[in-house]
């Protein structure tokens, strides 16, 4: 899992959304589920995942204890970008979650996070003419 969590200092300016692909309610058995109630920093877009064109869907497992806290992660399906696999399974890790209930009470179980990188659409520079110079 070192790898996994390595630090990732790079910033990114495109789009990561975040979607949890379980839900429940709290008064019934249920599976873990994203807690709102946190932050959920969006995971940071690798330059060079930006500079080499790299975009894509990871789906991390991730198995949340009793507490509410991911204890083991899993790349259930990846980008194909090792990158951007790594970034998001990083982020997925500082989350907190609302663990999974069996029987009225707290349990650990595994649960899915999807997270899709997408590249902005670039931008086109729009170009000043300078006085006395004809269009």
């Amino acid at each position: 899992m070192g790898s996994i969590l390595a630090r990732n200092l790079a910033l990114g300016v495109a789009i990561a959304s975040i979607v949890t692909l379980s839900s429940g309610s709290a008064f019934a058995d249920s599976p873990p589920r994203i807690d709102r109630s946190y932050p959920t920093p969006q995971p940071d877009y690798p330059d060079t995942a930006q500079l080499n064109g790299e975009q894509g869907d990871v789906l991390v497992g991730v198995h949340v204890n009793s507490n509410g806290r991911p204890r083991k992660l899993r790349i259930d399906k990846s980008s194909g970008f090792a990158d951007l696999d790594n970034a998001a399974a990083e982020a997925v890790a500082q989350w907190h979650f609302v663990p999974a209930i069996e029987d009225g009470d707290t349990a650990s179980a595994w649960t899915s996070v999807k997270i899709h990188f997408e590249l902005p659409i670039p931008v086109q520079p729009v170009y000043a003419t300078p006085p006395g110079q004809k269009n």
